[in-house]
């Protein structure tokens, strides 16, 4: 079986939240930001790191129940793809060690006799290593003898076997689309090259020298009592072990570490400078706005430049920033799987809206034709995986959402521009000489984000509350792994939220049929002979998996 692969639209996107669900701009604290946050985590808690140079704060929310005596900082997490970041900078070491050259084909540390399609053979160690190789985010040949665990039984001998298979349309590079394959078999690569595996890579060229003593794969007797116990919601879940891939995702760390990890950064004469000098360099566009160097996301704040990485794995979000011209930093660490601290951080950085004053003065709404507003309609690319969808809903009204999140309602404020009903948000159509609508663009918080029409807008049925509540329950679709369904909030949407993975909306396109956009899967409920839903069957990947609905869930 081959769970959805959730795209992290935070690394690219975290300012931008269009979903009513998602918290307001706050005018409080990151710390008032965390604190309410852990309030409503079922389990598990928030351990942060704000770094001011030499100096360091160390803040605990929520339930993270350390071990007595144990100080927060010093609990192990998972910290997923922040891994991605420490495999760049090894790439980085590899090239002043001599061992590798950034522009090197990946056949150069591969098997001789392994054959590959010439759009793969060209790949580079460099296209790995900013997402612009062409491969896919996951390999199609990942199928977990243990879904909670995915990737543990994925090794040497099946990342071999999808390398010969796979056969892309186009040469590298292309377009940069994440892809945890990629810098898994980049870690590989360097563990070839070297001769040595990755964890020992990582201690001898990053963690060694900094004397990061707790930031490692493999835990000692001690560090196994300090490491938190990861969480899906309210259930306790399996550590995740990454196998052959263990360069996308396989390091555990601590606050404290990571700390002294971002102090390496903003240091020219620390034993990774050189490296760092190399890694920190853009090399791609990566998202609307951003760039991407070897495996860490730049991106502008304020004017300064923020190299940044999050990561996801089955129980665990996290977060790592940093800001060398005010040489500050951030860590964020969770032992649960929502929310995403990514985003808590850009909402604590979002700028108040002034409701009194958009209260007083409201935006008026102009009349415009159902004939009129069905010309927006249609799907709007931002980049490889993020995109608008505008539709027409039955009440004639039209309704945008962006990848992975709710549909909001928007007024027409004329001129070709709507304005959200529940967010501060704005969209703006574009149109080509002959009147057809061909782009939007986003403006949001001070910042736009444009996008180029692409295709017809989807069917999509936007069902009453009482009708959703009917699907709203709990599906075990493996021993350990559940489909946990609920209603927003805030909007008329069906939430999905799979053991592991964070919540995201599905939409409905025909009876008992819902929709992902995040991903390509859907889920069909199952009714009895009295109407009542009995179970949801996710298709995804050409398999079909029945899971029935818990008694009394």
């Amino acid at each position: 079986m081959k769970l959805p692969a959730c795209l992290l639209l935070a690394s690219i996107l975290a300012s931008t939240v269009l979903a009513s669900d998602a918290p307001p701009p706050p005018a409080a604290s990151l710390k008032t930001t965390l604190e309410n946050a852990a309030a409503k985590l079922p389990a598990g808690g928030i351990v942060s790191a704000e770094i001011d140079g030499a100096n360091v704060s160390y803040s605990t929310f929520g339930k993270l129940a350390a071990p007595a005596g144990v100080a927060p900082e010093r609990v192990l997490f998972e910290i997923g793809s922040i891994t991605k970041f420490f495999t760049g900078l090894l790439l980085a070491q590899a090239t002043l060690d001599g061992k590798v050259s950034l522009d090197d084909p990946i056949t150069k540390y591969l098997p001789p006799d392994l054959s590959l399609h010439p759009n793969v053979a060209a790949i580079t160690l460099r296209q790995l290593s900013t997402h612009t190789s062409g491969l896919p985010r996951l390999p199609d040949n990942l199928h977990p003898l243990v879904p909670a665990d995915p990737y543990a039984d994925y090794l040497e001998p099946q990342l071999h076997d999808f390398l010969g298979s796979f056969k892309p349309a186009k040469a590298p590079p292309q377009a940069a689309d994440y892809s945890n394959l990629g810098a898994g078999l980049l870690g590989h690569l360097l563990e070839r090259a070297y001769g040595v595996g990755y964890a020992e890579l990582v201690r001898t060229k990053i963690t060694g020298p900094l004397a990061m003593n707790d930031t490692t794969i493999a835990l000692t007797d001690d560090q196994k009592t300090r490491f938190a116990v990861p969480h899906s919601g309210s259930v306790a879940v399996l550590p995740w072990n990454l196998g052959v891939l263990s360069g996308a995702g396989a390091l555990r760390s601590t606050a404290a570490d990571l700390a002294k990890f971002a102090q390496a950064l903003c240091d020219e004469h620390s034993p990774i400078a050189a490296a760092w000098k190399i890694a920190r360099e853009p090399r791609a566009p990566m998202g609307p706005r951003g760039q991407i160097g070897l495996g860490i996301f730049i991106s502008e704040r304020d004017g300064r430049t923020v190299y940044s990485h999050g990561g996801g794995t089955g129980g665990f979000r996290s977060h790592f920033e940093f800001t060398p011209a005010t040489r500050t930093a951030l860590v964020v660490l969770l032992n649960n799987d929502d929310p995403d601290p990514a985003a808590l951080v850009a909402a604590a950085h979002r700028p108040p809206t002034d409701t009194s004053a958009a209260k007083s003065a409201p935006t008026p709404e102009v009349a415009i034709s159902a004939d009129e507003l069905r010309k927006f309609t249609g799907v709007y690319a931002i980049d490889a995986r993020a995109r608008f969808t505008v539709v027409f809903d039955e009440q004639g009204q039209l309704r945008i959402r962006l990848t992975g999140q709710a549909f909001l309602p928007v007024n027409y404020l004329g001129n070709d521009r709507f304005a959200a009903k529940a967010v501060a948000a704005q969209f703006q159509f574009a149109r080509s000489a002959d009147g057809k609508v061909t782009s939007i663009t986003l403006h949001q918080n001070g910042r736009e984000i444009p996008a180029q029409r692409t295709a017809d807008a989807p069917v999509v049925n936007f069902l009453p509350v009482e009708k959703l509540r009917e699907y709203a329950g709990t599906y075990e679709l493996a021993p350990g792994t559940v489909f946990e369904v609920g209603v927003g909030q805030r909007t008329t949407t069906l939430t999905v939220k799979l053991t592991g993975q964070p919540t995201f909306p599905v939409h409905n396109t025909k009876p008992d049929h819902f929709v992902y956009d995040i991903v390509d899967a859907a889920l069909t409920f199952e009714r009895d002979a009295d109407g009542r839903v009995v179970a949801v069957v996710l298709h995804q990947n050409g398999a079909d998996q029945r899971a029935p609905r818990q008694a009394g869930k």
